[in-house]
């Protein structure tokens, strides 16, 4: 899903002034917003546009990461009210970014650059000389500088030796600590308090016998954890306002909610264990990834004792992003299934107006719960108007870490609109449900995920809403290997296919993907293709590419540095020499691209590719029928 804006970034020292990541003629731009004017100053022209952009504390100037088609470049820095611009630090090298932080007055700022297979750290003045501090193998991402600037907070594995990392900057200050976890106790370093100077106090996410819970960390006293701030599915975390005010995003069933709190202190220390080495904002992303277990998932959403912490009013819905003004309002970018995205400024203890809206097209909805042996799988159903069966197609999610919500998607009224029945399901993985549901599936990546796909399908072939012999399947990204994998290892189920940006061969996208999408490879199988060759085997779609039966549509960039190109052109290859009807279709922009019309595109080739393979009688929508001329699906026809 596109969004027009997303929260501002504010000026901690500047109650004036903002900086926001904005589409501005199609293409994401950094814009200088200036509160007390209402004025607003495109800042940068890329054509590539610009996904990363933050703020000074003084609010003097902008940061922007330029960076190249491969995502690797460099930060840049200009002033707000303009002028003169240039690199943010001198002397770091090219490469991706992995994190800015700055610490109290904005005098020394700090970023993580990945270069090759490791992370290297820099502080420095901005705009002036920066000085290398250290660098560790694979991925570390650098999540705050502490206000004192002489502490860095580094997440690495949630479940690895280093899941927060503690740096000191300084070199004369000893070494890293490395705060471990494991299977059972996985960590997530949010952001240092803001008014804790004279003693660092770095607040943090612990996923720990099923539960989310709010933890902290100083020196001395170690992790400790605040039993009354946990929870059963995701959440993320910050602080707000005052030395001991906890700002709560709670992601569970496809819905947000919102909670403040004050730390009291913590029910016992304890230190987390240490590893053999002796700022992320709330909303922008669940941390952790959930899952709902036996029991925990019902046919309505399950019950969870209210915490001891004020739920702030919010319409429902989904709150993609989130960011916290100096006043203490929050500014949330929000929608429901029927209300396209659209900015909330909320004032925790005033009541907010529901923002629904009328119902956009024509469409009907519905929440499904789909029970199995392991627990319950949710989805989410957008049909037509009218009785079914209608021809079905899975919009299949990425991720695997993140889930189908209660929120706006053009994509499925557009099917919808084309006549199609649309299934958005959480699969085991799927964030929002849990731990269990998250990891519990024996490291059977892919294979999980498509039996529950099937077993949706299954129902909703029984119960008269899809058409059994017109089944399908969409997805970008991971949910384009989702889709690869099971038109091969479940042929007889599935009558079309269409991936974007797909991983097409597991074990080639392993050796050529980024440094962080590996460790998360790792993770997921429990080791690399030369560890657990069987495992990536099993999951691997070109280990199915011989059954596959279904036309099939192959998106991809050339310039796609995580799901690379070569590994679809060869799934492309396999097609047309088994004579599958198919096409493949280059488009522009990289894995994520930043211009609204490359995902047109490729929606638009998608509803094409369906409607061929898919021939009249069809429901036309009621405000018009397809667009496009359907192309002759050749064998191993390409697009340019």
């Amino acid at each position: 899903m596109t969004q027009a804006f997303q929260s501002p970034g504010f000026a901690a020292l500047a109650a004036d002034r903002a900086v926001e990541t904005r589409l501005v003629d199609e293409r994401w731009q950094a814009v200088a917003w200036d509160l007390g004017t209402g004025r607003r100053r495109v800042v940068t022209d890329r054509p590539g546009g610009v996904h990363l952009s933050e703020i000074e504390p003084d609010g003097d100037a902008i940061w922007w990461f330029d960076a190249d088609g491969a995502g690797e470049g460099r930060w840049q820095r200009e002033p707000f009210a303009g002028g003169p611009g240039g690199a943010a630090l001198h002397g770091v090298p090219h490469g991706r970014a992995y994190g800015v932080a700055f610490d109290r007055t904005g005098s020394l700022a700090a970023v993580a650059v990945g270069v090759h297979d490791a992370s290297h750290l820099y502080v420095g003045p901005p705009a002036g000389e920066a000085r290398p501090i250290g660098s560790a193998p694979g991925y570390l991402g650098l999540a705050d500088l502490s206000p004192d600037g002489r502490l860095l907070a580094l997440g690495g594995r949630p479940d690895g030796d280093d899941a927060a990392v503690l740096w000191p900057t300084d070199a004369q200050a000893g070494s890293p600590l490395r705060l471990a976890g494991d299977r059972r106790l996985r960590l997530w370093p949010i952001e240092f308090n803001p008014l804790a100077v004279l003693e660092p106090e770095l607040l943090l996410v612990v996923e720990e016998d099923e539960r989310y819970t709010v933890a902290t960390w100083r020196a001395g006293a170690g992790l400790s954890r605040y039993p009354r701030l946990s929870f059963d599915s995701q959440i993320s975390a910050g602080w707000y306002r005052g030395p001991r005010g906890v700002l709560i995003q709670h992601e569970r069933a496809g819905r947000s909610r919102l909670l403040l709190a004050d730390l009291d202190p913590p029910v016992g220390p304890g230190a987390a264990r240490p590893g053999p080495a002796g700022r992320a904002a709330v909303g922008r992303a669940a941390v952790g990834r959930g899952m709902a277990g036996q029991g925990v998932n019902a046919d309505q959403e399950p019950a969870e004792q209210a915490p001891p912490a004020r739920e702030i009013d919010t319409p429902g819905g989904t709150i993609h992003d989130l960011s916290c003004a100096p006043d203490g309002t929050l500014h949330c970018v929000w929608s429901r299934e029927s209300t396209p995205p659209r900015p909330l400024v909320l004032r925790p203890g005033t009541e907010v107006a529901d923002h629904t809206g009328p119902e956009q097209g024509d469409t009907s909805r519905s929440r499904r719960w789909t029970p199995r042996p392991y627990g319950r799988i949710h989805s989410f159903v957008s049909t037509p108007v009218g009785g079914g069966p209608w021809p079905t197609l899975f919009l299949v999610h990425g991720g695997p870490a993140t889930h189908d919500r209660d929120s706006y998607d053009p994509r499925v009224n557009a099917l919808v609109g084309h006549g199609y029945a649309v299934v958005r399901t959480n699969y085991r993985g799927s964030t929002g449900y849990g731990a269990r549901w998250q990891h519990e599936y024996g490291h059977r990546v892919g294979l999980a995920q498509i039996e529950d796909l099937a077993a949706v399908r299954a129902e909703l072939v029984a119960d008269g809403t899809a058409l059994a012999e017109r089944t399908g399947l969409c997805g970008f990204s991971w949910g384009g290997y989702l889709t690869l994998l099971a038109i091969g290892a479940q042929p007889e189920l599935w009558s079309l296919g269409m991936a974007a940006q797909p991983i097409a061969d597991y074990p080639a996208t392993y050796r050529t993907t980024t440094p962080a999408l590996r460790e998360l490879d790792r993770q997921l199988f429990g080791g690399t293709p030369d560890e657990v060759p069987e495992r990536y085997r099993a999951a691997d779609p070109r280990s199915y590419v011989h059954q596959v039966r279904a036309p099939v549509l192959l998106a991809a960039s050339r310039t796609d540095e995580r799901c690379p190109p070569d590994q679809v052109a060869r799934y492309a290859a396999d097609l047309r020499r088994l004579a599958v009807p198919h096409e493949l279709l280059w488009v522009d922009g990289g894995h994520y691209s930043s211009r609204t019309a490359d995902h047109r595109s490729v929606l638009a080739a998608m509803v094409r590719f369906a409607g061929h393979a898919w021939p009249a009688p069809l429901p036309r929508a009621p405000r018009g029928g397809r667009p496009g001329v359907p192309a002759d699906l050749t064998e191993g026809g390409e697009q340019p």
